[in-house]
């Protein structure tokens, strides 16, 4: 099921004995949790009928999930980090646990025959970071159980609606253009998200709008967006702006070679979007051949039509050949960013000068 399903069960009061939590998207996961704790205890005696384990052996669990809950109809029993769903047991060697992976379960202190008569009186949550191991027997049993819950990074309408409740949790209204902005100079991650609303919200709080300028001054811009911005002001041959802003993205400790990356990664999205802007294909398939979002694609093509298509192949063709002079030791890598950059700017003066002609 994924977290909507999740959260129909917490509204209709139909709470599972078993579940497990996985996916990406960490800080639905920690929120999901959260919730489940609201719902299910409420009573002057809900931290004694909750239980929090770290990767507890067999024994150790089904003893806690044999416990009655005290003055309440459930405990809470919730495993961190359990090893038989993400790797090997710390207890176990390997062929332990190559053993109890593929032999049938025994004895009544197994897990995994256990949970086949899991009391109604507890609600296990099995909880990790990241994916599970979907090729564990722990796993592949809760999946049996219908008890796995999917968190993966919400789509970006989804991410959308989402950062314009959270404005709306402080009595302030982003529009669509702002949200998405925000969403793309900062990441997908929600956790972030909510703390970079928060910021903005704290310090623009007196205004009557939120403007994507406020964005770019207030939250702590990811490094693909720096990366992109710095991107924009050499394809529009700013040197006046590129420079500084590379030098601001050094000094605070960025690698060179991470940021060549991301410039030659760049460069060829400008190279594909000129080809395509020219072939007249649609915003929606320019987006899915660059991966970005809808919205991106229209700034992507404004600083590509900024040059000829021999231009951009050449300056693309610039970048992943300064990556393997560095990589290769023909090219110390201090300098080598400062180089290309200028190599960049140089190139689309010289785009410019061809168009005015």
């Amino acid at each position: 099921m994924d977290f909507q399903d999740f959260y129909q069960q917490l509204k209709t009061n139909r709470i599972q004995k078993l579940y497990l939590f996985e996916g990406e998207e960490e800080y639905g996961k920690e929120s999901a949790l959260s919730d489940l704790k609201k719902a299910l205890l409420k009573g002057p005696m809900a931290m004694m009928n909750e239980s929090l384990l770290t990767n507890p052996t067999d024994s150790e669990l089904i003893a806690v999930c044999e416990t009655l809950p005290i003055l309440e109809d459930r405990r809470l029993v919730i495993v961190k980090d359990s090893q038989q769903l993400v790797g090997r047991a710390a207890r176990a060697s390997q062929d332990e646990e190559e053993e109890a992976d593929s032999a049938p379960a025994r004895g009544k202190d197994s897990l995994v025959p256990y949970l086949d008569r899991l009391p109604d009186s507890v609600c296990l949550v099995f909880f990790v970071r990241g994916k599970a191991n979907g090729s564990k027997r722990l796993y592949k049993k809760i999946k049996d159980l219908g008890g796995i819950v999917s968190f993966d990074l919400l789509s970006q309408d989804k991410l959308i609606r989402w950062v314009q409740k959270e404005f709306r949790a402080f009595d302030l209204e982003v529009d669509r253009q702002v949200a998405e902005h925000l969403v793309f100079a900062c990441g997908k991650e929600l956790m972030s998200l909510k703390n970079e609303v928060a910021k903005i919200a704290a310090l623009a709080a007196d205004q009557d709008a939120i403007t994507k300028e406020d964005v770019d001054r207030i939250a702590t811009l990811s490094v693909e967006y720096k990366v992109f911005d710095l991107s924009d002001k050499v394809a529009e041959g700013r040197a006046d702006l590129a420079l500084p802003l590379m030098q601001e993205m050094l000094r605070g400790g960025e690698a060179r070679m991470m940021l060549l990356a991301l410039l030659q990664r760049h460069y060829r999205q400008l190279f594909f979007a000129r080809i395509m802007a020219d072939s007249r294909a649609s915003q929606a398939a320019m987006a899915a051949e660059l991966g970005v979002p809808p919205f991106v694609v229209q700034r992507i093509v404004r600083s590509a039509m900024g040059y000829d298509i021999p231009r951009l192949q050449k300056a693309y063709l610039l970048c992943i050949h300064q990556e393997y002079l560095v990589k290769s030791g023909q090219l110390n890598e201090e300098g080598s960013l400062e180089q290309l950059v200028l190599a960049l700017i140089a190139l689309r003066k010289e785009a410019g000068r061809k168009q005015r002609a």
